[in-house]
């Protein structure tokens, strides 16, 4: 659940597509100058593992969940959730998910999964790396990754530039569907009038959702498409201490300023999106 990977797209980076190019050259406009990032105390792209653990914010009706549970077979089945953070994108597909794999490059992420997992009472693995990478190294270790019935990837691809492999391997893993879900716009859009304001630095439009399902389509898939109100932050995000801590972090501004950027949300609170979008295909042996 990182933002590190915005290398300028090259002619030898072998897109399979326009649009898988397109969302890349975009993606990369996200890059934060290096001026900017050296005064960062902490890293923008980090995440707090207690926003996105399980608490009764989630709402297992939503959805975003019912696009994918009602993947699953009646009498149960399995679940890969690709970037798992904390469980809050697959969690609640039990008792009809019996087993659910949380593949996340964060080690602590994935403790906060497995407890998740264990407070309710379901099946669950593990796996620390990041997607695809982890289903290669574990073909080239002679111990391929078992497809599941249904992969499901919440608030992820906004930080894939080689989108194109991502979503293959997303469909590969799959027997029966995959369910991406992602904003309409790049998440770090809520905070663009932040950057202008205390940096004067104006930020990327795309990619967006439009150019995601481009990619998928391009790949020969036609997926459908929902757009779903958004589940609300967990109560950890939500609290108003927080937000200047997600600003001051997202912003690259140091902890002193912390009072200025109080004050200055007050007035403008950021711009979070009120829907998400909801991306489902089949999967790759269906």
């Amino acid at each position: 659940m990182t933002h590190d990977d915005v290398s300028s797209p090259s002619a030898d980076d072998g897109f399979l597509t326009e649009a898988g190019r397109h969302w890349a050259e975009q993606l990369h406009g996200w890059g934060v100058p290096e001026h900017i990032l050296a005064q960062a105390e902490v890293p923008p792209w980090a995440h707090d593992p207690a926003t996105f653990a399980m608490d009764d914010t989630v709402d297992p009706a939503s959805p975003i969940f019912e696009m994918a549970r009602e993947l699953l077979p009646i009498d149960g089945g399995s679940v890969m959730d690709v970037g798992c953070g904390g469980g809050r994108s697959s969690v609640p597909l039990a008792p009809r998910a019996t087993h659910i794999t949380g593949v996340d490059e964060n080690p602590a992420m994935l403790a906060k999964f497995a407890t998740a997992c264990d407070e309710i009472g379901v099946a669950h693995a593990e796996i620390q790396g990041k997607w695809p990478d982890a289903a290669i190294e574990a073909e080239v270790h002679g111990a391929p990754l078992a497809p599941r019935d249904v992969v499901v990837c919440h608030h992820v691809v906004y930080n894939v530039q080689n989108i194109e492999a991502f979503v293959v391997a997303l469909t590969a893993a799959a027997t029966l569907g995959v369910v991406v879900v992602l904003p309409k716009r790049h998440p770090q859009s809520a905070w663009n009038e932040g950057w202008l304001h205390f940096w004067n630095l104006k930020r990327p439009d795309g990619p967006t959702s439009d150019d995601f399902v481009a990619v998928v389509r391009a790949l020969g898939i036609e997926p459908e498409v929902v757009e779903v109100p958004r589940p609300p932050l967990s109560r950890h995000a939500a609290q108003p201490s927080q937000l200047a801590q997600s600003a001051r972090r997202r912003l690259c501004l140091p902890e002193a300023r912390l009072p200025e950027i109080e004050a200055w949300i007050r007035d403008h609170p950021p711009a979070f999106m009120s829907e998400v979008v909801v991306v489902r295909w089949p999967g790759g042996l269906s």
